[in-house]
């Protein structure tokens, strides 16, 4: 059985994360920062930075309320539940999401964590199919009844919507759930 701290802990990562979320909007919207600017612009120059700050930027509060709360969910199951990767998984979900968008997303200022989103909740539903223990499963079917969705995500909708961003998240789950998928321990 999992100890009180190794609960809560588990919520440390998702929940700086969201802190910055709410921080950088907080600055954007109090002090008339333009930080919208900086997104990911795809391959160019001035888009490099946002492959670091492209995720921490929302365009308004039902964006950042909408990344907000899968975002503290996923990324508490992940540590929660595998906490020797918990950190790598995250990891590649930012980074690596947002360097695909930069290489082939379509001229546009990509904003927001729903590549992230992404990422996470794949990663969760695919890692359980390719490892094929009881609990991973049990994780897929649960993430995949709450967050279903993700899969109509990844198709183009509203030109206003990254959808190269639920896309680029989606490989990079899939791929690092076959990645990890042998480990022993997770």
């Amino acid at each position: 059985m999992a100890s009180e701290s190794s609960f809560f802990g588990s919520s440390i990562v998702p929940i700086r994360f969201v802190f910055l979320m709410w921080l950088v909007f907080y600055l954007e919207l109090m002090f008339g920062l333009p930080l919208s600017g900086y997104g990911i612009e795809p391959r160019t120059l001035h888009g490099l930075i946002g492959i670091l700050a492209g995720p921490l930027i929302h365009g308004d509060l039902l964006h950042l309320v909408s990344n907000t709360i899968p975002l503290l969910f996923l990324g508490w199951v992940l540590f929660f539940f595998y906490p020797r990767i918990g950190g790598v998984v995250f990891l590649r979900a930012y980074f690596w999401t947002n360097v695909l968008v930069w290489l082939f997303a379509r001229p546009a200022n990509h904003i927001g964590a729903s590549g992230v989103v992404y990422g996470l909740a794949f990663f969760l539903i695919f890692f359980g199919i390719f490892r094929r223990d009881f609990l991973s499963l049990f994780i897929s079917v649960i993430v995949l009844l709450l967050y279903g969705g993700v899969f109509y995500g990844v198709l183009p909708s509203d030109p206003r919507i990254s959808w190269e961003s639920h896309f680029a998240g989606a490989l990079v789950g899939i791929v690092t759930a076959v990645t990890f998928a042998k480990q022993k321990k997770v």
